[in-house]
């Protein structure tokens, strides 16, 4: 069997899609299906099940995926144990779209000083199937915005909290405002972005408690399809300060004060307000030894992200 083909195996049937295998192995989804097909006519046995637009794995796949684990794990330790001191081998790192324009460059400039022959995958950032790939050695390590998760073979530390601020457009009626408040948005379109999609609740019970109702709602995964919808006058965001810096300096966008928009409703605090920011989160795998060009990466990540 063809090591390439079982950790293929492994990306569809982590996320049961052909689809998103071929997006974080970076492979065009001919391969996906050819190197499948290959492992299924290797084995003599069907692996997936195809109905409609649904993948299952086969009662042949249940029985392999343990084994393919064990098998993967067993060759990236292999592969680890050759290039642990070695300046030559290679590090995948997924990050966050908006901390991979602030800190990328910074980081792959100190990190070539110490590993110059080193390979290094940077895929954006998702916590689908994160930890287990974490757990096999597909990922070395994660850079993340959002709230915390517990996850089996995942240690999760956060390097401090980036501040979150409303944006509009330099010509929108909003630009002028230091502050936004609830009645701001009366009628206004909304643009959120998936690391603000857990202050949701929180918005919408102020805009409810201040009579607000506001217009359209857009969600979108996409930091640059946000900050350009915006700039263009379609609504305004919530979005982490760092991923806006330059287009604010650049007079492209304005960044306003968006604490009113999470106003606390406990009647022992009225008119409490929370700060508004997003825990940066570095993900590394709990129980397997981490390469040292990734133990060397993520102290980069941490010096770039002491608060």
């Amino acid at each position: 069997m063809d090591i390439r083909h079982l950790k293929t195996f492994l990306a569809v049937a982590a996320g049961l899609s052909f689809r998103k295998a071929a997006e974080s192995l970076h492979y065009a989804p001919s391969t996906v299906t050819a190197q499948i097909r290959a492992l299924e006519e290797d084995l003599g046995a069907p692996l997936f099940e195809r109905t409609g637009r649904r993948v299952l794995l086969t009662d042949h796949g249940r029985r392999l995926l343990p084994r393919a684990r064990r098998i993967a794990e067993m060759a990236d330790d292999a592969r680890r144990a050759v290039t642990h001191d070695a300046d030559s081998g290679e590090l995948s790192v997924r990050m966050s779209q908006s901390l991979g324009m602030l800190c990328l460059p910074e980081a792959l400039r100190r990190f070539r000083a110490r590993f110059p022959a080193t390979r290094v995958h940077v895929a954006t950032a998702s916590r689908h199937g994160l930890a287990a790939d974490l757990r096999h050695g597909e990922v070395d390590l994660a850079l993340l915005l959002g709230r915390p998760f517990a996850a089996d073979g995942v240690d999760m530390e956060t390097l401090r909290h980036e501040p979150l601020a409303c944006i509009a457009a330099p010509g929108s009626p909003l630009a002028g405002h230091g502050r936004v408040t609830p009645a701001d948005l009366a009628g206004q379109p909304l643009v959120l972005t998936r690391h603000v999609w857990s202050l949701r609740p929180a918005i919408e019970q102020t805009l409810a408690a201040a009579h607000v109702q506001p217009g359209s709602v857009l969600e979108c995964s996409s930091i640059v399809i946000v900050k350009r919808c915006v700039a263009a006058g379609l609504g305004v965001a919530v979005v982490p300060l760092c991923a806006v810096r330059d287009e604010v300096d650049r007079g492209e966008l304005r960044a306003l004060d968006a604490t009113a928009l999470v106003e606390s409703s406990r009647t022992d605090a009225p008119g409490m307000h929370t700060t508004l920011s997003v825990p940066v989160l570095l993900a590394l795998p709990a129980r397997r030894q981490v390469p040292a060009a990734a133990a060397f990466f993520a102290g980069i990540l941490r010096d770039l992200f002491r608060p």
